[in-house]
C-alpha cells in the first residue's frame, strides 16, 4: 500500500508543472459568426541586441544616480557597485558596459527587499548604465 501511494504521489506532482492543452471550440455543421476571444500574440524571444547606454527619456519617479567603480561579486555572474559610501548589487546593469573595474554611472532604484543568490550589496535595478571616466 505504502509503493502505491508513493506513485500516486509522484504522478501528482509531476503532473503540477504542466500547463493544460488550450481549450478546443466546439464543433460545427453550420457556418456561424466567429463569437471566440481575440487570440493574444504569443510573447517575443529575448532580444541578443545590446541593452542601451543611455538613460530613458521619462525620468523614472524615485530614480537615483549612482557613480563608482564595478568589482565582481563574491558570486560568479553578481556585480557590485562600490560607492565611496555602500556597495550596491547592480541588477540589469549593462554586462558589456558595467564590467569588473569599470567606473561608471547607473540611474535607477534601490530594492532592498529584492530576493537574490548575491548575498552582498544593497540591490539596485538598474535603468541606464553610462561608462565614466574615473
Amino acid at each position: 500500500m505504502r509503493g502505491l501511494t508513493a506513485v500516486l504521489l509522484c504522478l501528482v506532482l509531476a503532473s503540477c508543472g504542466q500547463t493544460p492543452p488550450p481549450p478546443q471550440a466546439p464543433a460545427s455543421s453550420s457556418p456561424a459568426s466567429d463569437t471566440s476571444t481575440p487570440s493574444i500574440p504569443a510573447p517575443l524571444p529575448p532580444s541578443s541586441a545590446p541593452l542601451t547606454t543611455t538613460p530613458s527619456p521619462r525620468p523614472v519617479p524615485g530614480a537615483t544616480t549612482l557613480r563608482g567603480m564595478v568589482s565582481a561579486g563574491v558570486e560568479v555572474g553578481c556585480l557590485i557597485l562600490n560607492t565611496s559610501t555602500e556597495q550596491y548589487l547592480l541588477l540589469g546593469a549593462d554586462p558589456a558596459i558595467a564590467m569588473n573595474g569599470a567606473a561608471v554611472e547607473v540611474t535607477g532604484k534601490a530594492e532592498p527587499g529584492a530576493m537574490t543568490t548575491c548575498q552582498q550589496g544593497t540591490p539596485f535595478r538598474v535603468e541606464s548604465t553610462v561608462r565614466i571616466n574615473p
